[in-house]
């Protein structure tokens, strides 16, 4: 939809996407697949002022250049870190420092927003950001929730941000700053007082933090204290603006469908919706 409307120079918004290796996937294809789903989400944008930045160590099996305004940058493979947990999360946090990096020197976007090889985004984002554009960062906590074993359904969610990562749009000029923002997720070994605490409070600053810039960090859950703590407010986008896919056997986050209760069911299932053709459209869902 945007295909037409390129803005190389100084684009609204860079989409930043780090790619697993291939050694970590345990079905190479299907990554790459969902990758190409995910690009092709970005694509449909009403409004065509962005760019993308994938980065991996082997690009995928396919050209991610699907215009000008998509590239591919490679880096090398992580060196041994265990626990494998860890070691995913470091990857995923270098990459994206690496994507940022390419992205501030090509194109120098007004803001960024990181962003999972196999999640979607709305087609209504790019364009509501460009209306709206101004404030520090976005959260988005509205979003839909596909499981891959219930196909013909979305879930709809107003806590994306707990589960997702894909959930922050950052202004440029603040993703380099530093704050306590990496913490156990990150591999930062805390004091049995502040794990404590981390468990019991999971939107706070955790005392113990180690210091790490806004983008290089993985607690999604703490993004809004983490600008609090930089002086700014975040903005909320008000309508779903991203499909997470849980499920996906090849997924690196591990998210899975966790039913502790009858009540719980019964809230998933009054939250569901059928995939109509309009939401087909604006997230370009695949077909089948």
């Amino acid at each position: 939809m945007g295909e037409n409307n390129f803005q190389p120079i100084a684009p609204l918004l860079a989409f930043l996407i780090p790619v697993a290796p291939r050694r970590a996937k345990f079905k190479w294809e299907l990554a790459c697949r969902l990758l190409h789903q995910t690009l092709k989400s970005i694509q449909n944008s009403a409004d065509g002022n962005f760019c993308v930045v994938v980065v991996g160590n082997e690009p995928p099996d396919f050209d991610v250049a699907l215009d000008s305004r998509f590239c591919f940058v490679s880096v090398p493979p992580p060196p041994a870190h265990p626990p494998p947990a860890i070691a995913g999360v470091l990857d995923k946090l270098a990459k994206i420092t690496a994507a940022w990096n390419h992205t501030k020197a090509k194109w120098n976007p007004r803001y960024v927003m990181k962003l999972d090889a196999d999640d979607l985004i709305s087609s209504k984002l790019v364009g509501w950001l460009a209306q709206n554009s101004g404030a520090p960062g976005y959260l988005i906590s509205q979003g839909w929730l596909w499981r891959m074993n219930l196909r013909p359904v979305l879930q709809r969610t107003e806590t994306l941000d707990r589960i997702c990562g894909s959930c922050l749009i950052s202004r440029s000029d603040l993703v380099e700053k530093t704050g306590p923002f990496r913490t156990e997720t990150e591999g930062v070994v805390l004091s049995e007082a502040n794990a404590n605490f981390a468990k019991a409070d999971q939107y706070s600053l955790i005392p113990g933090s180690a210091t790490s810039t806004l983008l290089a960090n993985d607690s999604h859950q703490r993004y809004a204290a983490q600008f609090a703590y930089l002086g700014h407010q975040l903005t909320a986008v008000p309508f779903p603006a991203v499909v997470y896919r849980m499920g996906n056997a090849d997924s690196i986050s591990g998210a899975k469908w966790h039913i502790h209760s009858l009540r719980m069911l019964l809230g998933a299932v009054r939250r569901m919706r059928p995939i109509t053709p309009g939401v087909r459209r604006e997230f370009m869902l695949e077909a089948r």
